[in-house]
């Protein structure tokens, strides 16, 4: 009788140091980190990473969240949805963390997000566009970034003014196809011709569905590219050498041509390639948002891309969070997010929720679209124009 007792005694003492909540594991709140970084878009992921260890060294200067140190769980999904699901079941089941930011990959986060909404575990998603992310309106997911619907949405007001017919060539994933199907939708509602060819995101030859396109009568004028992968520089690339551009107009669905690659890869044929961006001089950053960009650029010897602040945000935003709600568990969480009255790097950021089907579920709106054209180049950069707004 006294062995049991004893055994449940110290039974109920380890289960409050060492269990999920407990003293000893409330010594440390662990955010977790799941992004591409060795393949895939791993220069992306390691902006990513950078971001988020700024963060909380940040936080933990400040004393922490709660008052516990705040430590960053880092896992490589590799670009690759197996690989991702991997990563963040291991993450989950043995680091415990309380949320999990990073991800990048469309196709990878669709993956991942089933995971954490059947683990409970909330994510935030700074960069994944896929609208299937938020559609499934789940409570533990939730998206500070920009999604394809709103993008393309944004970018047909400048398309409509500028041409009558135009082709979309699109990764046949989550993020390509999804942008693509929907651009498509409401350009040909616009009265805008259109024409869409798919390919696989390890394709490095296009120019057999380039060459369909140079087929086509009427001919498009703009060329609009949704890649993530490889493709990004070497459709432009061969679009020029079958002769198609730049008679046909570029634009890149984000600001890729910014990387040294796509420059090392065009050269002057860069020139005249636009591309859409949420960076501007226009874009306005608040006291956060210029205190980060300072500490980035400190810290790394380079002005942080727009997607580095919205991540930024949405680590700042778990810690207001915590604080607020007095919890750190994920389920707590990922209720008390919903409540979310941040002023961001970039504006105020609450999350809009809308009963009705479709992808404003768990999402920040407050996005400005712009329009960049290369115009030259400068060195080891090209000279640029905003064209639109």
């Amino acid at each position: 009788m006294k062995k049991s007792a004893l055994f449940t005694v110290l039974f109920f003492v380890l289960s409050v140091l060492f269990l999920p909540g407990g003293a000893m594991a409330a010594d440390t709140i662990k955010l977790g980190l799941v992004t591409p970084m060795s393949t895939g878009d791993f220069r992306s992921g390691k902006i990513n990473v950078q971001t988020v260890e700024l963060a909380v060294e940040e936080l933990n200067a400040k004393g922490g969240i709660l008052g516990k140190k705040v430590e960053v769980v880092t896992a490589d999904d590799e670009g690759k949805p197996a690989a991702g699901v991997i990563a963040i079941k291991r993450m989950i089941a043995s680091e415990k963390v309380s949320a999990v930011v990073g991800l990048w990959h469309s196709s990878v986060a669709v993956a991942q997000a089933k995971v954490a909404i059947q683990s409970q575990v909330p994510i935030m998603l700074h960069y994944s566009w896929t609208d299937d992310l938020t559609a499934g309106h789940s409570d533990y997911v939730y998206r500070v970034g920009p999604f394809n619907a709103e993008i393309a949405q944004l970018a047909l007001p400048y398309m409509k003014k500028n041409f009558k017919n135009i082709a979309i060539m699109y990764e046949t994933n989550a993020f390509g196809t999804g942008f693509a199907k929907y651009l498509e939708k409401i350009a040909k509602a616009a009265g805008l011709t259109v024409y869409s060819i798919g390919y696989p995101q390890e394709a490095t030859d296009l120019k057999p569905q380039l060459l369909q396109l140079k087929a086509k009568s009427p001919k498009p004028e703009l060329l609009v590219i949704a890649a993530v992968y490889e493709a990004t520089n070497l459709i432009p690339k061969q679009s020029y050498e079958i002769g198609l551009s730049p008679e046909m107009q570029i634009l890149c669905s984000w600001d890729w041509p910014t990387y040294p690659a796509f420059q090392e890869i065009l050269g002057d044929k860069g020139v005249g390639v636009t591309y859409a961006t949420f960076e501007s001089d226009k874009l306005k950053l608040s006291p956060l948002g210029e205190k980060f960009k300072k500490a980035y650029k400190a810290k790394y010897k380079m002005d942080p891309p727009v997607f580095a602040l919205f991540l930024y945000d949405e680590v700042m935003i778990l810690a207001e969070t915590m604080e607020r709600i007095k919890s750190s568990d994920p389920k707590d969480v990922a209720a008390g997010l919903k409540d979310t009255k941040f002023q961001g790097t970039t504006g105020l950021i609450t999350f809009e929720r809308k009963e009705e089907p479709g992808p404003i579920w768990n999402q920040w709106t407050g996005h400005q679209l712009f329009i960049n054209k290369l115009t030259a180049v400068e060195g080891k950069e090209y000279k640029r124009e905003e064209i639109y707004p």
